[in-house]
C-alpha cells in the first residue's frame, strides 16, 4: 500500500501542478550561474524544494536568466528545456530526473551526442522497496558510463533502458532512498531493491501525547504496523503482537471466539494490583474490550516499555502502554478498499490420547483386582471378583455378556464381548464442528490540501469449533481532520462497535456443567443416547427421535426397560446442551474523540482534546432446562454500563536554533470513569421448555444485586526533548497525578523520567567504518506508578448491611488512609544498529524494572475484629535482555528471502515480602524466588518391587519406621508422600520467549512464516494427572497407563492402579511427577499471497488486487500432547485444561483497492 499511496500522491500533484506552479511568481537576474545555484534562488521565492541527484547531468551547467514575476512553470521550462531534464511534483517537492530516451531520439544537450541504435541491448525489470517489496514509481535510472542513456519507472515500478553493452553499470536513485549501482553482468532482466535513506525518510512513530522521529527517540518502544497483520484472520489486535514484539507476552486460556487476552510487558509488576498495560486508542484512554476494535481499521500499534516512553502516563503507566493508532486518509484521490476473508476453525492442540473401550475395561479390571488384594484377598479370588465388581460399580454393562464371563484370569477382555453402543461414545465429536469464519470490511479514504478522511464499515462472524459458540461484530469508523484556517485545525474520530457472543456456561469451572471437563473425563464406555440394556438398541421417543442419556436412570412406562444411573456426571449431557445454549453477552461500544489545534505562533501550538467512551454490556445465562434436573433451573441477567470522559489541554513549542532543536510540551489531563452494574437471577425453578424469561418461571425467587464505581485521575504533565545536530539527544518528562483511589493526604504522586541518546555513526571517528550504516546508543531511567487496585475506595472502611432480610450491619474491612501507589522504577540501556547497507539491523537492550510499595493484605490481631488490612509493602524486580535481528538473506533477481527474530530473557525475583512464606496451590511465595515458583513433593520413580511411587524422603523433619526408607545410591526415598521432601521445583516463568519469522518472495508471490517459542520454564499438568490415576470407575484414562507397573520386577514410571483411598499414595498425589518442561514452539501464522498484476485486472477502476491464504495457530509442539503452555497469566500457569482450547483458523482472502 505504501507504493499505492505514493502513486496517488504523485498523480494528484501532477493534476494540480499547473495551478500550483502558475501561482508562484519568480523574479531572477542571474548571469553564468550554475543551475543548482539558480534552483536555490528559486526556492527562496516559492513554497517548493528541489530534489535531485548531484550526478544529474547538466545540474552544474552555467545558465543566464532574467525574469520579472514570471510563473514558476515558465521559468522551469526555460531552464530545463535544453538540459534533457524533466520535473515531477510531489506535494511541496519538485524532483528533477533525466528525460527518458527512446530509440531514434536525439537528446537535447549542450554536450556532443549520438543517435541511439535500435539494435542496442535493452535491460528491463522492476524497482522495489527492500523493506516491503512494494514497487517504486518514477525512480531515476541511467547508465554510469554514459549518462545520456536514462529512463524512469512507471507507476508499477517497471523500467526499460537501452544500454551500449552488457558490461555497463546501472545507477538508480529516488527521493528518500540510497542510490544503488548494479553491474549488468550480461543480464537482460534485473530487479532492483532500494534501501531507505534514514536522513531523508526517518520513520515517525506515535508516542505519548504526540509523535517523534524514531532516530531521536530515547525511550524503549516497539512498533507493529498494519502490513504485518492485514492478511491474517485475527479477531483482535493482541494476536498481532504475540511472537512479533520483544518484551511482550500474550496469554490465552480460552478459545471462545471473542474472548479477551492477557498481555504482560516485561514481566509481572504486582501481586495484588493490576498487571495489564494501559491502552490508548487514538490518544484517549480505552477501557473497553480488545474485540470491539476492528483490526482492519488499525494503522499501527506502539508498545511503550520503559519509563522514558511511558512516564507521561503517570499513575497508570507502570505496566507499559499500548498506543493503538487507527487509519486516516492519505493525500490524493478517494480510495475505496474492500476485503473479504473466509475461514474455518478447529482445535489447535491435539487432545490427550485416551484408552479405547477394551483397554479401559481391562485397566479397571486390574484396578478392582489390585484393590481386593490390598484388602487381603488372594490373587485368584481377587481376579474372580474383579469383573462383577467392575460392572456393578459402573452400573453400565456395554457388553452382551455376563460380568463373570467378561474377563479371563489375567484380566483380558473376552474376545466374544461386543460393545453394543461403541458407535455412540464419541462425546468430543458430539460437541464439536468445523467452525466457519467471515470477515468483511470496506473503507473510503482520501485527502486534499485541507481535509483528510477515513470511513469504514466492518462485519466479522466467527463460529467456534464447539457447537453453539459464536462471536459476531459490526463496526463502523469515521476519522475526519480539517484545516479550517492557517491557524486552526479540527478533527473528530468515531469508533462504534456492536458485538455478541454465545457459548456454553461454566466452561472454565470444575463442575459437571463444564462441557470440556465432561467430554474429557467421562469414561468412553458411556453412551450419548439411551440404549436398551438387554439389546443395545436405541431408545426412541414418541416422535421416533433418539433420547439422550443424562445418567439419572430411566425406565419405560411399563417398566420393561430400565436404564441404570451413573454416579459421575449425572444430570448432564452436553451433546444435547450445546444445542440449547442460553449463555452469552451483548456489547455496544462508542469511542468518540474531538480535537482542535490552534497555531498561536511559529512553532507554538495549543491542542484541546476531548474524548468520550461508552460501553453498554448485557450478559445472560440459564441452565438445567431438562426434566431430569427437576427444580434446579437457574437464570440470570446482568447489565453494566461504563462511561469515561477524558479532557486534555496540551501546549507544544518546537524551535530550531542552528544545530539545536527543542520540543517542549506542557499539559493537563482529566479522566473520569463511571461504572454501574445490576444483576438479577432466579433459581430453584422448574423451567418449562427452553424459555428463560422470568415470566416462564413457576416460582418467584429473585435475587437482585447492584453496585456502582467511580474513579478519577487529574494530571499535570510536561516534557522536554532536545537534540544537537541530530546526533546527541536528551529528554525529560514529569507528571503529577492525583487519584481518587487514595485518601486526600496521599492522593498526589510525582512521576518522571530522563533519557539520553547518541548517534555514533555521525561521529568523525566512524567515517572509516564502512559496514555500519547506523549505530545509536540510548539509556533512560524513571519512575511510574500503578493505582490499578481491586478496590475503588481502599482507604475507606466497608460494612455489610443486613443478612437474609434481617436488619443489622458489621464492619467487613478496615480502610487504610496511608495506602498509596505501587511504584515502578525503570532503567533501560540499548544499542540500535543497521549494518552492511541495510542488510542487517536490530537492537540489543537491557532493562531492570523494580516494583516497590506493593499492595499486600496483612493479617491483624484477633482483638481488632478485622482479619486483614491492605498496606504498601514488599518489592520485586524484573530484569533481562531483549534482542531483535532483521536481515536480508538473499536478494537475487526476482527472489528475496528475509529473516527476523526477537528474544526476551527475563528474570523475576521477590526481594521483600511483608508476610511469612506462604503456599498458593502448587506455588510458594517466598523472598529470593519468583512470583510463580513451584514447591512440590519430590517424586523419584516407581518402586519395581511394589509398584508404589517413590518420593525423596525428608529425613531432617520426619522420623521413619523400619521399612519406610529405601536407599538408592545413598539417597533416602519413601513411599509415604506425607513424609517426602517439599521443596523448590522450578519456575513457571519461561527464561526465554521470542519469535522467528521469514518472508520469501518471488515476483508477485510472497510467503510469510512466523513462529513463537519459549524455553526454560516448567508446567504443572493437573489434567494429565487426573487422567493417570486409574482409580475412578467413571473417568476416562490416558493411554500412557498401558505402560503401568503390573507385577514385581516391572520397571516403569507409572505406578500400579488401585481404587479407594490407596490411590492417594499411588497415582493421584500432587508432586513433581506431573511437572513438565514448558518449552514449546508454535507456528503462529502462515501467509501466502499473490498480488495480481494490473494487466490482468481488465478494468481501470481496480488499482490493486491480492488474494491470500492464511493459517493462524497452525501448529504447536510441546513436551506433552494435550498440554498448551502459553496460558492466561491469571491462571497461574497451571494446565487448567478444562477450558475452550485455542482455535486454529485457516482462511482465504481477497483484497481490492479502487
Amino acid at each position: 500500500m505504501k507504493a499505492n499511496f505514493r502513486v496517488l500522491i504523485i498523480l494528484s500533484g501532477l493534476l494540480l501542478c499547473s495551478i500550483n506552479l502558475s501561482a508562484q511568481q519568480i523574479s531572477l537576474d542571474l548571469t553564468k550561474t550554475p543551475l543548482k545555484m539558480v534552483l536555490k534562488a528559486i526556492e527562496k521565492q516559492c513554497d517548493f524544494t528541489f530534489v535531485y541527484s548531484n550526478s544529474l547531468n547538466g545540474i552544474n551547467d552555467e545558465v543566464t536568466i532574467n525574469t520579472n514575476k514570471e510563473p514558476l512553470e515558465n521559468v522551469l521550462k526555460t531552464l530545463l528545456v535544453t538540459k534533457n531534464i524533466v520535473y515531477k511534483i510531489t506535494e511541496k517537492q519538485i524532483a528533477l530526473t533525466p528525460k527518458e530516451l527512446v530509440p531514434n531520439e536525439t537528446p537535447l544537450s549542450t554536450q556532443p551526442t549520438e543517435v541511439k541504435s535500435p539494435n542496442r541491448p535493452v535491460i528491463k525489470g522492476l524497482i522495489k522497496e527492500k523493506s516491503s517489496g512494494e514497487p517504486i514509481p518514477f525512480a531515476n535510472i541511467f547508465i554510469k558510463e554514459n549518462k545520456l542513456f536514462g529512463a524512469a519507472t512507471d507507476i508499477n515500478g517497471a523500467y526499460s533502458i537501452q544500454v551500449e553493452n552488457l558490461t555497463q553499470t546501472i545507477v538508480v536513485s529516488y527521493i528518500g532512498f540510497k542510490t544503488e549501482e548494479i553491474a549488468i553482468g550480461g543480464r537482460s532482466v534485473i530487479d532492483i531493491f532500494l534501501v531507505s535513506e534514514s536522513t531523508n525518510l526517518d520513520e515517525v512513530m506515535v508516542v505519548a501525547y504526540g509523535t517523534a522521529k524514531k532516530s531521536t527517540f530515547t525511550g524503549s518502544a516497539a512498533i507493529v504496523n498494519a502490513e504485518s497483520f492485514n492478511q491474517r484472520p485475527i479477531t483482535e489486535i493482541s494476536q498481532a503482537l504475540a511472537a512479533t514484539t520483544p518484551g511482550v507476552q500474550v496469554g490465552t486460556s480460552n478459545g471462545q471466539p471473542g474472548s479477551e487476552p492477557t498481555i504482560r510487558i516485561r514481566g509481572i509488576g504486582s501481586f495484588n494490583a493490576g498487571n495489564a498495560p494501559l491502552i490508548i486508542l487514538d490518544g484517549m484512554p480505552y477501557d473497553n474490550a480488545f474485540s470491539s476494535i476492528n483490526p482492519n481499521d488499525i494503522e499501527s500499534v506502539t508498545v511503550l516499555k520503559d519509563a522514558s516512553s511511558a512516564s507521561l502516563y503517570g499513575a497508570r503507566g507502570a505496566n507499559g502502554v499500548l498506543l493503538i493508532n487507527t487509519k486516516k486518509g492519505k493525500q490524493g484521490k478517494p480510495i475505496v478498499a474492500a476485503k473479504y476473508n473466509f475461514g474455518v476453525t478447529s482445535q489447535q492442540t491435539a487432545d490427550y490420547k485416551l484408552l479405547n473401550d477394551t483397554d479401559y475395561m481391562e485397566l479397571y479390571w486390574e484396578t478392582q483386582r489390585n484393590t481386593f488384594v490390598l484388602n487381603g484377598y488372594s490373587e485368584a479370588d481377587a481376579g474372580t471378583l474383579a469383573g462383577p465388581a467392575l460392572i456393578a460399580g459402573m452400573s453400565y454393562n456395554p457388553y452382551l455378556m455376563d460380568p463373570s464371563q467378561l474377563f479371563d484370569s489375567n484380566g483380558k477382555l473376552n474376545p466374544n464381548a461386543v460393545n453394543r453402543w461403541a458407535e455412540d461414545t464419541d462425546w468430543y465429536g458430539a460437541i464439536t464442528q468445523l467452525g466457519k469464519r467471515h470477515d468483511a470490511s470496506i473503507s473510503i479514504s482520501g485527502a486534499n490540501d485541507n481535509t483528510d478522511y477515513y470511513t469504514s464499515l466492518g462485519y466479522m462472524s466467527e463460529q467456534g469449533y464447539v457447537i453453539g459458540s459464536q462471536f459476531d461484530r459490526i463496526s463502523a469508523k469515521a476519522n475526519v481532520n480539517s484545516k479550517i484556517t492557517k491557524w486552526l485545525k479540527v478533527g473528530t474520530n468515531l469508533n462504534i462497535s456492536y458485538s455478541t457472543s454465545e457459548g456454553e456456561q461454566n466452561e472454565s469451572s470444575g463442575s459437571n456443567a463444564n462441557p470440556f471437563r465432561f467430554v474429557r473425563y467421562l469414561g468412553k464406555i458411556f453412551p450419548i443416547h439411551l440404549h436398551n440394556p438387554a439389546t443395545g438398541e436405541y431408545i426412541l421417543d414418541a416422535n421416533g427421535n433418539k433420547m439422550y442419556d443424562f445418567g439419572n436412570g430411566w425406565q419405560s412406562e411399563d417398566g420393561s426397560i430400565v436404564v441404570p444411573s451413573r454416579d459421575a456426571f449425572a444430570g448432564n449431557n452436553h451433546a444435547l446442551e450445546v444445542h440449547n445454549i442460553y449463555n452469552g453477552y451483548l456489547r455496544q461500544t462508542i469511542n468518540l474523540k474531538g480535537y482542535a489545534d490552534l497555531s498561536l505562533a511559529k512553532g507554538l501550538k495549543f491542542t484541546i482534546n476531548a474524548g468520550l467512551g461508552s460501553n453498554m454490556y448485557r450478559s445472560w445465562n440459564g441452565g438445567y432446562v431438562y426434566e431430569q434436573k427437576g427444580n434446579a433451573g437457574t437464570s440470570s441477567k446482568n447489565i453494566s454500563n461504563t462511561t469515561t470522559w477524558t479532557f486534555q489541554q496540551l501546549l507544544n513549542y518546537n524551535k530550531k536554533i542552528g544545530k539545536h532543536s527543542f520540543d517542549i510540551l506542557a499539559g493537563h489531563e482529566s479522566y473520569q470513569y463511571a461504572y454501574n452494574y445490576m444483576s438479577t437471577s432466579m433459581k430453584t425453578q422448574t423451567i418449562i421448555g427452553s424459555n428463560f424469561e422470568y415470566a416462564n418461571f413457576t416460582e418467584v425467587n429473585a435475587l437482585p444485586y447492584s453496585y456502582t464505581n467511580n474513579y478519577r485521575v487529574e494530571g499535570f504533565l510536561s516534557r522536554l526533548n532536545y537534540d544537537f545536530d541530530e546526533k546527541y539527544f536528551f529528554s525529560a518528562s514529569y507528571r503529577r497525578d492525583g487519584s481518587s483511589r487514595f485518601y486526600s493526604d496521599v492522593r498526589w504522586g510525582d512521576f518522571w523520567s530522563v533519557g539520553l541518546g547518541w548517534t555514533l555513526d555521525k561521529e568523525k571517528f566512524m567515517t572509516g567504518v564502512k559496514f555500519v550504516d547506523m549505530l545509536k546508543l540510548r539509556t533512560s531511567y524513571g519512575v511510574v506508578g500503578n493505582d490499578d487496585l481491586s478496590s475503588y475506595y481502599p482507604w475507606r472502611a466497608s460494612y455489610a448491611v443486613s443478612n437474609n432480610g434481617e436488619p443489622g450491619y458489621i464492619q467487613s474491612s478496615l480502610g487504610n488512609r496511608d495506602l498509596t501507589w505501587e511504584t515502578s522504577k525503570n532503567f533501560d540501556v540499548a544499542a540500535e544498529f543497521r549494518l552492511f547497507g541495510g542488510k542487517l539491523d536490530g537492537s540489543l537492550e537491557y532493562f531492570h524494572r523494580v516494583s516497590s510499595d506493593l499492595l499486600f493484605s496483612v493479617p491483624q490481631p484477633i482483638s481488632s475484629g478485622i482479619e486483614n488490612i491492605d498496606i504498601n509493602a514488599g518489592s520485586m524486580y524484573n530484569k533481562g535482555f531483549e534482542i531483535v535481528l532483521n536481515g536480508i538473506v538473499l536478494n537475487k533477481n526476482d527472489f528475496q528471502i528475509s529473516l527476523n527474530g526477537n528474544a526476551t530473557l527475563i528474570e523475576n525475583k521477590i526481594t521483600d515480602l511483608p508476610l511469612d512464606p506462604y503456599p498458593t496451590s502448587v506455588y510458594k511465595i517466598e523472598e529470593g524466588h519468583s512470583r510463580y515458583d513451584f514447591w512440590l513433593r519430590q517424586w523419584h520413580s516407581v518402586n519395581p518391587l511394589t509398584g508404589y511411587n517413590l518420593f525423596k524422603a525428608d529425613i531432617e523433619q520426619f522420623e521413619f519406621t523400619d521399612g519406610e526408607i529405601i536407599d538408592i545410591d545413598g539417597v533416602s526415598y519413601t513411599e509415604n508422600i506425607a513424609k517426602s521432601l517439599y521443596e523448590f521445583s522450578g519456575s513457571a516463568l519461561p527464561v526465554v520467549t521470542g519469535g522467528i519469522g521469514t518472508t520469501m518472495s518471488w515476483k508477485n508471490i510472497s510467503l510469510k512464516l512466523n513462529f513463537y517459542f519459549q524455553l526454560g520454564g516448567k508446567f504443572y499438568d493437573n489434567n494429565y494427572q487426573s487422567l493417570m490415576t486409574g482409580s475412578n470407575l467413571y473417568f476416562a484414562q490416558h493411554e500412557d497407563l498401558l505402560n503401568r507397573w503390573r507385577k514385581p520386577g516391572d520397571v516403569s514410571n507409572i505406578a500400579k492402579v488401585t481404587a479407594g483411598t490407596a490411590a492417594t499414595n499411588i497415582g493421584a498425589s500432587t508432586s513433581t511427577r506431573w511437572l513438565f518442561s514448558s518449552n514449546m514452539i508454535e507456528l503462529t501464522n502462515i501467509n501466502l499471497s499473490y498480488k495480481i498484476p494490473s494487466k490482468f485486472l481488465n478494468t481501470k477502476n481496480i488499482t490493486e488486487a491480492s488474494i491470500y491464504f492464511s493459517a493462524d495457530n497452525a501448529l504447536m509442539l510441546s513436551a506433552k500432547r494435550g498440554m498448551y503452555p502459553r496460558r492466561n497469566f491469571q491462571s497461574g500457569y497451571i494446565a487448567n485444561g478444562d477450558v475452550y482450547a485455542p482455535s486454529k483458523v485457516v482462511s482465504l482472502g481477497l483484497s481490492l483497492t479502487f
